[in-house]
């Protein structure tokens, strides 16, 4: 039988993981503790920064807009209006698999052979609309099928406006984590701050997991706030309609958000130790960016006609870059979500994971030699 390595591979990286923190605890080379407190001073320091509660507010607002406004009685009609226009019709009827129908293909009576239309077609070139009586059992089938198309149409704005307002809220984020990251161990170098914790009994590796600890807690925490709001909103609407739309890809969204977010804060604050403050956060969020579309980077290094060279170079970029393709806003979307099975899931759990230690380690490596 053939070895299962979406498994083993996994849970052994996870053993070595585990007994190389048993390991350095056990020989008091890190203790968590310490670290843990470091996480809280952060906490408290970040919470009251302007730059966290300006971008928060800014995001409650627009994820309250986009949640709110297409469920009131306007929003509905602007709805509506829109998908009056063509260019709309045109690109709903894409997105929601909406076939155009003709009534001589789709509604011919079944007794109808090709031969009696032949018989009963018009040989002048003029084309003549048909006409549908009354009293016509089509009529219904035409309306129902209408009907059907319209509700179908509706479904799918509502649903693009849904993942709308969760990229809203992915975004604004992604900014806070960006700010934090470039800005608060930076800031603690430079004021000289750091100068009087390390003397403590206080190790260089506990002070920088310490802090990114603290700050990508309080990303997760503004993610969860935003989340919360955008669900309680849905939620409130749906118990007004009478449907459930909760289903198991929103709990998937809120556990692993907050893993790429940790991503991001390992980036940016690695980058800081090595290169100014504004520069470090371009490439942070370029690579961070960059990360969304690695497996359509793959995709078009395996393409025959990409240049030799070029294609290495791409594969290179595809395995240093994080993979996040699969958490994004269209993971609400079942057709555009790369995530559709328990081991996908999985898979890409373990697989960020050890780039998230890669990333702490090499950051803890980079504080270490970095000249204070």
């Amino acid at each position: 039988m053939a070895p299962h390595w979406p498994i083993i591979v996994p849970a052994l990286l996870t053993v070595i993981a585990i007994l190389w923190f048993f390991i350095i605890y056990n020989r008091k080379k890190f203790r968590f503790l310490p670290a843990l407190a470091i996480a809280r001073v952060t906490v408290l320091d970040s919470i009251g920064r302007m730059e966290v509660i300006i971008l928060l507010a800014i995001g409650m607002m627009l994820v309250g807009v986009n949640a709110i406004i297409p469920n009131t009685l306007e929003g509905n009609n602007i709805l509506n209006t829109w998908m009056d226009q063509p260019f709309f019709q045109e690109k709903l009827n894409d997105l929601s698999g909406g076939a155009s129908f003709t009534l001589e293909e789709d509604f011919r009576p079944v007794n109808t052979t090709e031969d009696d239309v032949l018989e009963q077609a018009d040989t002048s070139t003029v084309e003549v609309e048909p006409v549908i009586n009354v009293d016509d059992p089509r009529r219904d089938i035409i309306t129902r099928a209408e009907e059907l198309r319209r509700e179908t149409q509706q479904n799918t704005l509502q649903a693009l406006i849904w993942q709308g307002a969760f990229l809203v809220a992915d975004v604004f984020v992604a900014l806070i984590g960006f700010v934090l990251a470039m800005m608060v161990l930076p800031g603690e170098i430079n004021r000289g701050v750091i100068l009087s914790i390390l003397p403590k009994p206080l190790s260089r590796e506990e002070y920088i997991f310490g802090k990114a600890l603290g700050i990508w807690i309080i990303v997760s925490g503004c993610y969860l706030i935003l989340a919360i709001e955008l669900f309680g909103i849905r939620a409130i609407f749906d118990f007004i309609k009478g449907t459930n739309s909760l289903d198991f890809r929103v709990l998937m969204a809120l556990f692993l958000f907050p893993m790429k977010y940790a991503t991001l804060v390992l980036i940016v604050m690695g980058l800081t130790l090595r290169m100014p403050e504004v520069p470090a956060g371009i490439v942070g969020a370029a690579l961070f960016a960059t990360g969304h579309f690695a497996d359509r980077i793959y995709d078009i290094a395996t393409t025959p006609n990409v240049n030799a060279l070029v294609g290495y170079g791409l594969k290179f970029s595809y395995w240093i870059l994080p993979h996040l393709s699969p958490a994004t806003f269209s993971i609400l979307d079942r057709d555009a979500s790369l995530i559709s099975t328990g081991a996908e899931l999985w898979g890409w759990i373990w697989q960020i994971t050890i780039y998230n230690i890669l990333l702490l380690k090499l950051l803890s490596w980079l504080f270490k030699r970095r000249s204070l």
